[in-house]
């Protein structure tokens, strides 16, 4: 028995890392005009407390600033037209997954079971054990959830124009450290700014 929970806790672990990825999200002002932004600035990160390391903060700074200069915004802290801001929001979570167990009982053979009027029968007939279901062994499993949000706001209004976001499973911290490029470029993807790159190959 102790076996079969271990093999179960493997699983689940192995589906929970399975299902991992990130996903990208965005809302945007229907009012904002993107084309006449052309600078930005950055403001200190939203109040996300215990969550954001030093390491963390200037990864994240420097790949959404080289994701926005990619994207032909450059980075002026006098009167900039954009103020950018991050938050990190981590949650504790628990995925529970539900295991059938079975036994296997003795071999029966239906007789005369009724069948249709196009003359098939309605169950299988067989003489070898059968699975029979007895209860269920349930095995919760604990992880984070984890969101990087960023914020692009009008520096004239004080109205935030964009927000991207990406969530997802954090199973290994300094794993997701590493994947923090990653996920900011997959959120400015779903910023409607056509990189610089793809721009000049375009034309």
């Amino acid at each position: 028995m102790k076996n079969h929970i271990n093999f179960l806790l493997l699983l689940a672990i192995a589906l929970l890392s399975a299902c991992s990825g990130y996903q990208y999200y965005a809302i945007q002002s229907n009012k904002a005009s993107f084309s006449k932004y052309r600078t930005f600035a950055w403001l200190p990160a939203a109040d996300t407390p215990g969550h954001v390391s030093d390491l963390v903060d200037e990864k994240i700074k420097e790949s959404v600033t080289a994701g926005l200069e990619k994207r032909g915004l450059a980075l002026q802290t006098t009167r900039p037209d954009l103020l950018v801001r991050y938050g990190v929001q981590v949650r504790e979570r628990v995925r529970i997954y539900n295991y059938p167990t079975y036994v296997y009982g003795p071999g029966i053979a239906y007789q005369g079971v009724t069948h249709d009027r196009h003359g098939r029968y309605f169950y299988y007939s067989f003489n070898r054990p059968f699975p029979v279901f007895v209860a269920s062994d349930i095995v919760e499993i604990p992880y984070e959830e984890g969101t990087l949000l960023i914020d692009l706001i009008d520096r004239r209004n004080h109205q935030v124009i964009w927000r991207g976001y990406d969530s997802g499973d954090i199973d290994d911290r300094q794993r997701a450290i590493q994947d923090i490029p990653e996920g900011v470029e997959g959120i400015l993807n779903k910023l409607p700014i056509t990189p610089v790159l793809k721009r000049s190959a375009a034309n």
